[in-house]
């Protein structure tokens, strides 16, 4: 096979052996000299290895290999016409590894083989010819198929990849553009209003200015709202899925993780507030613990979920920064709450109830 067969894939090789009962049944069944077993054994184990070893080759590396194999079934077939196996697995990659003049040309001169040894230096079975024949042409077609199925394959996971990182990057254009265009306005009003509730300050008019500091605070708001409805909008894959790759983020930190409790499941609004919050968290704890463990813990009771965070980092003192901020920001827009702790390492609590009141 290729170098892009899966892992399941290259484990199965062994069980495509099972063809090689062809070439073990005659020395079971008939009397041969210590000798020829001695030779067809040790033929077979060569040629099994040189199997495994072109099944994860890839196709244009293959030529040695599989001659090393038709070899190795012309030298045994004079002793043992169970070598009809041998010569269809070579079918097998022929079929696999060429394009269809090279690999039909080849099944061709495989069968002429089979025929030689049939009808001109005689074989120790009636029917080789005729069963080797079937054998080789039905398994090279199979081959054929199989590189076929993993050429589509490999097209569908590259597509779905192309897909993926087009769907991704059309979304940063939008996350980008909202904020561009959300953010240009509001700082523009803000450094406005700063400049005329300075101005005001100095010639003391303050009522003035505090009504322009008012407005100024109101303008933050409303700007902030809209930032977090347009961060709110990115696509992420779930709280399931999100949770695999902040474990995977704290792996390569060097952080064990354990994650315990059902994750709650909610609407998509929701879920994304949780899938953020986490994320900033989970940030946190790479940049500042120096801990080696990350708990998670999942807790619902009849109408609230709760989710604790904690590490084994040493915490002396705790400062909520913008992150920590914006943490408690999220868990207020769904109706709840989100208290730090620094007693032992470092603690998060994330409660917020199951329905905001008016959402029921």
């Amino acid at each position: 096979m290729t170098a892009h067969s899966t892992q399941n894939e290259r484990k199965y090789a062994w069980i495509y052996l099972f063809n090689l009962g062809f070439y073990v049944l005659p020395l079971v069944i008939f009397p041969y000299p210590l000798w020829e077993i001695a030779v067809l054994v040790v033929a077979l184990i060569v040629f099994v290895g040189l199997y495994l070893y072109c099944f994860n080759l890839q196709p244009e590396q293959m030529l040695l290999p599989i001659l090393a194999m038709y070899f190795i079934a012309v030298a045994t077939t004079p002793l043992n016409p169970g070598s009809v196996a041998l010569f269809s697995y070579v079918g097998f990659f022929v079929g696999f590894a060429y394009r269809w003049p090279i690999a039909l040309a080849s099944v061709i001169g495989l069968v002429a083989t089979l025929a030689v040894f049939q009808f001109g230096v005689g074989t120790r079975w009636d029917l080789f010819f005729h069963y080797g024949a079937v054998i080789v042409i039905t398994v090279a077609i199979f081959g054929r198929v199989e590189r076929l199925r993993q050429r589509h394959a490999e097209a569908e996971r590259k597509s779905q990849e192309e897909i993926e990182r087009l769907a991704t990057r059309v979304e940063r254009e939008r996350i980008a553009r909202d904020l561009h265009d959300i953010l240009g306005h509001t700082l523009s009003s803000i450094v406005l209003k700063s400049d005329l509730a300075q101005a005001q300050l100095a010639k003391q008019q303050y009522k003035e200015a505090k009504q322009q500091l008012a407005e100024l605070s109101e303008v933050a708001r409303d700007s902030l709202s809209q930032v977090r409805q347009s961060v709110s909008g990115y696509k992420h894959g779930g709280l399931t899925l999100e949770l695999t790759r902040l474990t995977q983020r704290l792996k390569d930190a060097g952080f064990e993780t354990r994650i315990t409790g059902q994750p709650p499941v909610m609407n998509t609004e929701r879920e994304t507030a949780v899938v953020l919050a986490l994320t900033e968290l989970v940030t946190n704890i790479i940049r500042h613990s120096k801990g080696q463990l990350c708990k998670i813990h999942f807790n619902e009771s009849a109408d609230t979920y709760q989710i604790n965070i904690e590490d084994n980092g040493s915490c002396e003192q705790l400062k909520i920064g913008n992150g920590l901020q914006g943490v408690k920001l999220r868990m207020q827009t769904l109706g709840g709450t989100a208290n730090f702790s620094a007693q032992s390492g470092c603690e998060v609590s994330l409660m917020f109830p199951k329905a905001i009141e008016g959402q029921r």
